[in-house]
């Protein structure tokens, strides 16, 4: 069950991915991950850097997908751009950097830009 739900997390997030493209994103990194943080997608929108967390439900049962991303996943998110940062040499005083959420319900898609 849980590689049924990783597969199945991949799948949504390069559904993210390229959803982001088609808005001219450039995708950077799928999937960064440290001990301590994660980012689902690492994109460039422009001249700014992009953060993006994708929450996924097949159905409301379980809340509306944008409702997943709590205060704890947000810190998890942010850690994640601070090791991002050091790991590229880029400044967080230079790079403008920016935290996006996309919810996917069932095959639609929300995408919230500066969601925190």
């Amino acid at each position: 069950m849980a590689e049924n739900k990783r597969t199945l997390g991949g799948e949504k997030e390069h559904m993210a991915g390229a959803f982001l493209e088609k808005k001219g994103h450039r995708i950077l990194e799928y999937n960064f991950r440290t001990r301590m943080a994660e980012a689902d997608l690492v994109t460039m929108d422009g001249d700014t850097l992009v953060f993006v967390e994708v929450k996924y439900r097949r159905d409301l049962s379980e809340g509306h997908p944008l409702e997943a991303v709590h205060a704890a996943k947000q810190r998890r998110v942010r850690l994640a751009a601070l090791y991002y940062l050091e790991d590229h040499n880029l400044s967080p005083d230079t790079t403008a950097v920016r935290f996006d959420v996309i919810g996917i319900l069932g095959d639609e898609i929300t995408h919230v830009e500066n969601a925190f």
